[in-house]
Order: C-alpha cells, then sequence, then structure tokens
C-alpha cells in the first residue's frame, strides 16, 4: 500500500467519524427538541417502567399531583433516550432507584459554596468571646478577691471582636483558592501593627476614667456569658450553614437539601 493510500484511508476515516459525530448530535438535538408524548413512546419496556414507578414515587413521597410530578419528570425523558440508544437503562443512568431518584427531584442537592467574609467574622468573634469569658469565669471562682489583673467586659467584646476580624482575614491569606499570598514581610508587618493597635486599644480601655464602661465582673456572670454566647454563635452557624473550623482557611456554608 502506497503512502498516498495510507493517508487517503486515514482521511476517510477521520470524515467517517466526523459524520458519525454530526449524525449523533443532530439526533440528539432532535431529541432535545422532540414532544413528551414523542418521547415517552420512545421508551423501552424497561425505562418505562422506571418512569411510571418514578412518577408514582414523586406523587407519594411529594404528595403531587400525577401532571405535577410527570412534569419534574419531562426534563429527564431526553436524557434517558439519548442513553438507553447507548445501551444504557435509566437505573443505570442516574445509579438510583426510582424510590431515591424522586427524593433528589423533590430535594435536590445545594453544593456549599464560600462563607462570607462578615460571617467569618462574626463566628469567630462569638468563639472568641466564649474563650475569654469562659477563662475569665474559671479564674474568677478561684479567685474572687484578686481582679486586678483582669480585664473588664468591655475589653474582652472589643478584643473578641478584633481577634475575630483577623483571623478571618488571616485565613483568607492562606486559602489557596484566594490566589497567592501576601509577601511573608508584609504579613509580619501588619501582624505587628495589629499587635501594638491591640495593646493601645487595651490600655485605653483600662483607664480609670472609663472603668464604668469596663467592669470586671464575677466569674459566675462569665461563665454565663460564655454558655449564652456558645449558644447563639451556634444558631448562628445553624442559620448560615457555617462548616469547618475557625482556625481552618476552607469555612464554607455546608452543602444543603433544598
Amino acid at each position: 500500500m502506497t503512502e498516498e493510500t495510507k493517508e487517503n484511508k486515514i482521511d476517510n476515516n477521520k470524515q467517517e467519524k466526523l459524520k458519525n459525530i454530526a449524525i449523533k448530535n443532530t439526533q440528539e438535538e432532535e431529541l432535545k427538541n422532540a414532544s413528551i408524548e414523542e418521547l415517552r413512546s420512545m421508551l423501552s419496556n424497561k425505562n418505562a417502567d422506571y418512569v411510571f414507578r418514578l412518577q408514582k414515587e414523586l406523587e407519594t413521597q411529594g404528595k403531587l399531583t400525577a401532571d405535577a410530578a410527570f412534569a419534574k419528570i419531562a426534563d429527564l425523558l431526553p436524557e434517558i433516550v439519548i442513553a438507553q440508544r447507548k445501551g444504557q437503562p435509566a437505573n443505570s443512568l442516574f445509579n438510583a432507584s426510582p424510590k431515591v431518584k424522586a427524593d433528589e427531584l423533590l430535594h435536590p442537592y445545594v453544593p456549599p459554596k464560600e462563607t462570607a467574609f462578615w460571617q467569618k467574622a462574626v463566628d469567630n468573634a462569638l468563639l472568641m468571646i466564649v474563650i475569654f469569658t469562659g477563662l475569665y469565669g474559671v479564674m474568677g471562682l478561684f479567685d474572687t478577691k484578686n481582679t486586678t489583673g483582669q480585664n473588664g467586659i468591655l475589653v474582652i467584646l472589643v478584643v473578641s471582636t478584633l481577634f475575630g476580624i483577623s483571623m478571618a482575614k488571616y485565613n483568607e491569606w492562606l486559602d489557596p483558592a484566594k490566589g497567592a499570598r501576601p509577601q511573608v514581610l508584609k504579613m509580619i508587618l501588619i501582624s505587628l501593627a495589629f499587635i501594638l493597635g491591640l495593646v493601645a486599644i487595651i490600655w485605653l480601655l483600662t483607664l480609670p476614667g472609663l472603668s464604668m464602661l469596663n467592669p470586671v465582673l464575677p466569674g459566675m456572670v462569665y461563665l454565663i456569658i460564655a454558655v449564652a454566647t456558645y449558644g447563639i454563635r451556634y444558631w448562628f452557624r445553624k442559620q448560615y450553614h457555617i462548616v469547618g473550623s475557625a482556625f481552618s482557611s476552607t469555612t464554607t456554608q455546608g452543602g444543603q437539601n433544598k
């Protein structure tokens, strides 16, 4: 066989493959535009039984009318017929029984998405309040007389808020999905500025003139605040479907079923 003959044979094979792909795409496009009645008539006995049982499950589980149940199935028919022509039945296509598939259609899964920055900051701040008030609460229970070394409630709230914001920002820097991290020197300088700013705020809030706004509370009161804040944080995380740790750079809103 000459080189020219081989090349012609290869070209013919390529053209034949392209032609088959074009025919296949045209057929699939026609199926997508076909009416529901036409698609139902194309179903094999096995797939027709699957669709029938799926409709009954939708009616039972979702308490839907027959028309409403089949309306949810209508969009699946082109996909079922296309797979059927490839020798793949519906139960294999969806990898689910009619009962399981009905539940998926009634309660579609919502994939997790990234938690908003403000939600991370609030979640972190609430956690810091729980930690600090719990710590001072335990200290207050064991040492009720010496409170001079303790910070007041206002300092705890302000410091917790600042820590919450800074932790959220720091985790954002470490998140590889955000792109390149800031330079090490820049991170060090920002961290130093934060620490100095924090010390200055604590010093300002502990001035005698602000003692009324920054009282040192009894240990039991701190523990009550810690428990209450933990409850608020639990509700907040559940409300916004927050999943992950405050110390993780991959905090997300967990996937859920609608």
